[in-house]
């Protein structure tokens, strides 16, 4: 056995023993780590064992994977993500600086647990390059948001889809696009929010007056025919931002809110990365066209085969019977992987999905399946023939 690993075995044992004392080390969130990116905060594990001891053990080492996946996700340009290997337990455990609990529960065969893991960032470096895997740890400037549920003419902070709880729920403070979450004041009314997340400058400029200038993101939550409905409006560290999301409410509102928060997150996160991966125009962007980040520390891949790369499409259709043609025909298009839709409305979807290969390779494969892909200022839009 390689003495690495039996390191890391004595220091996960001692973890073990240690546990009960994280309340006096505190959190991530002390000044020695905080804006680390390869910090995750609030990771939550839910292991079975035949004991305790085998449980809690698991727990951990469930927390490091997911946490490592959350740096990885981080730091690895967009275009690389689904290039990545499958990184071994004991690679990965070697890479563990430390972990700390904000909570946890245990019984003699379970262990639930909120945990934050600290991983040390020359050791997840000198991995990356060992694999050939780009990475940039720029990060984009810190932002406010502001997370607000509509209902009918009434505007709230949490309703009993905890809105805000899901964004509070997020590791902001270590994302490559932090942010602080903020309440909204007592005088806020839903018919500014409604003009601002409309589009409408006058009624953004009046909230970022009360929340203080600078790069602020207003965050409305709403339940509309079974789907939690977001919206993103505002100004990030890119610039101004538009982004609308659903997702399906299936009877429990607080995991949908949880589900939409985070998938708002990424959408800020990959608004970030896209731009220091240094996009050339807008239909680039959204098919993902791009160069390793400016100025990031990076390594060369050795691979030589074509990067898969995230497309961003908005499809119109004529009705709901056209639109599920179209989806099941897009899913048999040799080349394109992980459909997933967006944002589904009366007669357009927005989606993405894998292709590797550039842009005149895509439409081609989609013009043999009696599609026609075109760029409508800076969009990609997706139709039948």
């Amino acid at each position: 056995m390689r003495f690495g690993r039996l390191e890391s075995l004595a220091r996960r044992l001692s973890l073990l023993g240690l546990l009960g004392l994280t309340a006096l080390g505190g959190t991530l969130g002390g000044a020695n780590a905080a804006e680390s990116l390869f910090d995750v905060a609030k990771v939550a594990v839910d292991t079975k064992a035949k004991n305790a001891v085998a449980a809690r053990a698991n727990g951990m080492l469930q927390a490091e994977m997911r946490g490592f996946k959350v740096v990885l996700e981080r730091i690895v340009p967009l275009n690389m993500q689904q290039q990545l290997p499958d990184f071994t337990k004991e690679e990965v455990e070697l890479l563990v600086s430390g972990i700390a609990v904000r909570k946890e529960q245990a019984s003699t065969t379970r262990y639930i647990a909120l945990l934050d893991v600290r991983f040390d960032p020359y050791a997840v470096k000198q991995l990356l390059t060992s694999y050939g895997i780009p990475f940039s740890e720029n990060r984009a400037p810190a932002v406010s948001i502001l997370p607000l549920m509509l209902s009918g003419e009434g505007v709230f902070v949490q309703g009993p889809e905890q809105w805000h709880q899901a964004w509070e729920d997020l590791d902001l403070s270590h994302s490559v696009t932090p942010g602080t979450i903020l309440r909204p004041q007592a005088d806020l009314d839903a018919a500014t929010v409604r003009a601002a997340v409309s589009g409408d400058g006058d009624a953004l400029a009046v909230l970022q007056g009360a929340y203080g200038y600078g790069g602020l993101v207003v965050a409305v939550g709403q339940v509309k025919d079974g789907q939690f409905v977001t919206t993103l409006a505002g100004e990030d560290g890119v610039g101004m931002i538009t982004f609308k999301h659903s997702n399906p409410v299936g009877g429990d509102t607080k995991k949908a809110a949880r589900v939409a928060a985070a998938a708002s997150l990424a959408a800020i996160e990959s608004r970030w990365k896209l731009e220091e991966a240094g996009a050339a125009t807008p239909t680039e962007a959204a098919y993902g066209e791009n160069p390793p980040a400016r100025g990031a520390e990076t390594a060369q891949p050795t691979a030589t085969r074509e990067v898969a790369r995230r497309a961003v499409a908005l499809v119109e259709f004529s009705g709901l019977r056209d639109w599920q043609q179209i989806r099941s025909k897009l899913t048999q298009i040799a080349g394109i992987q992980g459909l997933e839709i967006d944002s589904l409305q009366a007669r357009r979807a927005a989606i993405s999905f894998e292709f590797a290969g550039p842009l005149d390779r895509l439409q081609a494969a989609l013009g043999q399946s009696g599609f026609v892909l075109e760029d409508r200022d800076g969009t990609l839009v997706l139709r039948s023939q």
